[in-house]
């Protein structure tokens, strides 16, 4: 969906926050259908908090968790979009809180064990003010009535919501936001995919690749950074390297043209 909307784009403008994400998330998913119902029956993205618009966003999600039900013989469940803003021990789990509601959601143990190890690199990010965490959650009710999230998978983003795949991708991101620059961040889907560069600027002469390395501990990575060396050696590709824990605020940049 991040792809397909064209969030992992930036073309250089001050800031993006969660309206303009959640309504172009919305553009993508359409008409569309899950499970053979209605998309919007199903899937829910959360709104940009806004005191204001209060009444209006908690009638649109009082209206969605309605459908969203258990009975002796069936459950009916619901996916919801939205930003993480902690989640907390509690006495039987964890409670999941978002940034857009006041609704929270428990959690078992098992589950946020499996999110922590599955999204190593967004997990601590949560709630730290150089970061975004979105969460896809799958929810459903258990037998008293509560909401209880049953599946849940994160996506960390820099301040402006770019995708992003560490922490030190996080400050370059915020970096190249500040600067005003024109970058897209190439999303891997697939197994040959790992040759993609973090980020590419769009807004030099020639597309120039930004590469993080961030692992020199390990003999795979390295073996891999050497690859991705020559490889923009031989097609002559520019590329701006970044090796932690050397300052970012040491990198030259190339100018955009």
């Amino acid at each position: 969906m991040w792809q397909d909307a064209g969030l992992n784009h930036w073309s250089g403008g001050a800031q993006r926050n969660w309206g303009t994400c959640s309504a172009q998330i919305l553009a993508v998913l359409g008409e569309g259908k899950m499970n053979g119902k209605p998309v919007q029956d199903v899937v829910h993205v959360m709104r940009r908090y806004e005191e204001s618009e209060l009444p209006t966003i908690k009638a649109e999600f009082d209206a969605f968790l309605s459908r969203i039900r258990t009975t002796p013989t069936k459950s009916h469940r619901g996916v919801v979009i939205a930003e993480i803003k902690a989640i907390d021990p509690s006495k039987y789990g964890f409670i999941v809180r978002l940034r857009q509601t006041f609704e929270t959601f428990y959690a078992s143990k098992a589950l946020v064990e499996s999110a922590a190890r599955s999204y190593r690199h967004g997990w601590p990010m949560i709630g730290q003010p150089e970061a975004r965490v979105v969460a896809v959650l799958v929810v459903e009710r258990t037998k008293d009535g509560n909401l209880r999230a049953v599946d849940l998978a994160l996506q960390l983003c820099n301040r402006a919501f770019i995708p992003c795949d560490s922490s030190y991708e996080v400050d370059m991101a915020n970096r190249l936001v500040d600067e005003r620059r024109r970058f897209e961040k190439p999303l891997r889907r697939d197994e040959g995919d790992d040759m993609l560069p973090d980020f590419r600027l769009t807004d030099t002469a020639r597309p120039t690749a930004i590469e993080i390395y961030g692992m020199e501990a390990n003999d795979a990575y390295r073996a891999r950074k050497l690859q991705k060396q020559a490889m923009y050696a031989s097609r002559r590709e520019p590329c701006v390297e970044w090796v932690p824990p050397s300052p970012l605020a040491s990198i030259v940049l190339p100018s955009p043209t």
